[in-house]
């Protein structure tokens, strides 16, 4: 399991630009409450799959906007629908929900939202990941403002790895 989770960072670490890839996918994981954001990640998520299907080494260069926006948006239905649907049962409904909840809830969102861009999934990538994520979403409230958007989208691109198999 160690083995596929190494395997699955070290793609990452090995783009010269790493960085600030992250740091722009931390930008658009903020904007995911607007919509936007969770687009132009799934487009980036996409487009991560396209490269190292075909072999080619490092993450998408966020530059492509156009392209990355438009693979986006066809990867986004299920996501936009779920983050509407949110929004109709906290603000319609006024449901509370705990941090805890919170968390969970952003981590199970997430998760989804991975595996209907990949459109693959297994049990060892959902126990290596999963619990990756919902640490990266817990830790992350510690510095709110600038790691944790970065934190939570690094986690997501070892969880697309890990359901890809890249």
């Amino acid at each position: 399991m160690m083995k596929n989770l190494s395997t699955a960072l070290s793609p990452i670490f090995s783009d010269n630009e790493w960085f600030n890839k992250i740091l722009i996918g931390g930008f658009y994981f903020l904007l995911i409450p607007f919509g936007i954001g969770i687009i132009m990640i799934n487009g980036f998520l996409s487009a991560l799959v396209m490269r190292r299907n075909v072999g080619e080494d490092g993450m998408p260069y966020w530059r492509n906007y156009k392209s990355i926006f438009h693979e986006g948006f066809r990867k986004s239905r299920l996501p936009l629908v779920l983050i509407f649907t949110v929004y109709a049962l906290v603000l319609g409904l006024q449901i509370k929900i705990s941090i805890f909840g919170f968390i969970i809830a952003v981590s199970l969102f997430l998760t989804i939202n991975t595996i209907s861009v990949v459109k693959k999934f297994d049990i060892i990538s959902l126990l290596l990941s999963f619990p990756l994520l919902f640490v990266a979403i817990s830790i992350g409230w510690m510095w709110i403002i600038v790691g944790w958007p970065l934190l939570i989208f690094l986690a997501v691109i070892v969880q697309t790895h890990l359901f890809a198999r890249i």
